[in-house]
């Protein structure tokens, strides 16, 4: 009769696993405390943890500090962490206009990086060039050899699948081609996704709230707007591929139209398109003179920094005009925040300052209230830093996954 069960290797991997991950979302802890958050003895965590401190995994980093509101008898704890230098992993990014690469520690402290702008005459070829190259170089400069290297995560966002030849096969999105082409230059593991998901894994907060893990939906700006959710500190399948679907959310009924779309959708009220429309509508030496002297009266230089300061000084057209847009924003965010239950909106790639990013939501919290706005926050990541999220993929499936093994 043919056995049937988990092996000892595998239950090895998942024990490793659950206690990397809790570490993960705690920070430093002790044994104790991993033992309860995982419900199995404290022998069995010492005895699993001790293990992996021998291979470098995790490190021992002393007694915790005295709480001297809970005084307690006997030895203090001894907090355990992640050892962050245990290996290290390579990222990429390739966006519409730009292809970001770097290198970094398994806790996604970047330590080297490097870009190339890019357009839609730039040839694939010369892309998959350019991260070869950079990923072998970043290795040599930091004297490491693959077997201290996880492998090379890369993110690509939708609108560059078709120029790189990735497309769905059974309904899941096929990188193999494109990985194929890859590793013919870098001996690592090569690991490719959505980039939208993996920004979204790079930007968002894995330690919990109150105890609890908590769902975050990040928003992606640019040509295409993109949304990925993450449920208690994972992606959600649903977002892995149809990350654009967000587009289609109607949040104007009856609003501006965009071929193709619902009227009043997001694409049509609120994508990079719609902004500029929107703005040239309204802009011209007369109705909107500071805007016009700040663009030096061309329309394609409008901008957020122009239409900050032509806030700033009062200009009626310009002010209604943001107010609207802002509604809309609102209109969004709070739809998304009820709809998945999110205590965190990550806002991706909008590029607005302290002062700006002030001042967006309290125009967002006009409509969805203050509790709302308050979930809003910028994502860590910006153009240059996005290889951060090929190190988030990577650092995943080659770390956490297989329990540091």
């Amino acid at each position: 009769m043919e056995k049937c069960g988990i092996s000892k290797l595998d239950l090895k991997r998942r024990n490793r696993m659950q206690i990397l991950r809790v570490i993960k979302e705690a920070g430093p802890i002790s044994r104790v405390d991993v033992a309860g958050a995982l419900e199995i003895t404290r022998a069995a965590v010492t005895i699993i943890t001790n293990e992996m401190i021998e291979e470098g995994v995790l490190v021992e980093l002393g007694e915790a500090p005295i709480n001297t509101e809970k005084l307690q008898k006997g030895r203090r704890k001894i907090l355990i962490d992640i050892n962050e230098n245990f290996k290290f992993a390579l990222g990429a990014n390739i966006s519409e206009n730009m292809v970001s690469i770097g290198l970094s520690t398994i806790n996604a402290q970047a330590l080297d990086k490097d870009s190339m702008e890019i357009n839609d005459k730039t040839p694939a070829k010369d892309i998959i060039s350019y991260i070869i190259k950079k990923s072998n170089e970043m290795m040599e400069n930091s004297c490491l050899n693959k077997e201290k290297v996880l492998g090379l995560g890369i993110g690509v966002v939708p609108s560059m699948w078709g120029r790189l030849k990735i497309f769905y096969k059974d309904g899941v999105l096929d990188f193999s081609n494109f990985i194929d082409k890859i590793s013919s230059g870098v001996d690592l593991t090569v690991k490719c996704a959505n980039a939208i998901g993996l920004l979204a894994l790079a930007s968002s907060d894995t330690q919990k709230v109150n105890g609890a893990e908590i769902n975050q939906v990040f928003f992606n700006y640019g040509n295409q707007i993109n949304l990925a959710v993450i449920n208690k500190n994972s992606l959600s399948n649903d977002f892995l591929s149809y990350t654009y679907m967000i587009e289609k959310y109607i949040i104007n009924p009856g609003g501006r139209s965009y071929d193709g779309y619902p009227d009043g959708c997001v694409k049509a009220e609120l994508s990079l398109q719609a902004f500029h429309s929107a703005f040239n509508e309204i802009y011209s030496k007369d109705n909107t003179p500071v805007l016009y002297e700040l663009t030096d009266g061309d329309s394609s230089k409008i901008d957020i920094d122009a239409i900050s300061v032509s806030i700033m000084r009062g200009e009626e057209p310009v002010v209604s005009l943001a107010h609207e847009m802002l509604e809309k924003f609102g209109v969004l965010i709070n739809n998304l925040a009820c709809s998945f239950f999110a205590q965190r909106i990550i806002l991706h790639n909008l590029k607005l300052s302290d002062k700006q990013f002030e001042y967006f939501k309290k125009g967002v919290a006009k409509v969805t209230g203050e509790d709302i706005a308050e979930r809003i926050v910028l994502s860590p990541l910006e153009g240059k830093n996005n290889f951060l999220g090929g190190c988030a993929l990577i650092i995943q499936e080659c770390f956490f996954y297989r329990g540091g093994m």
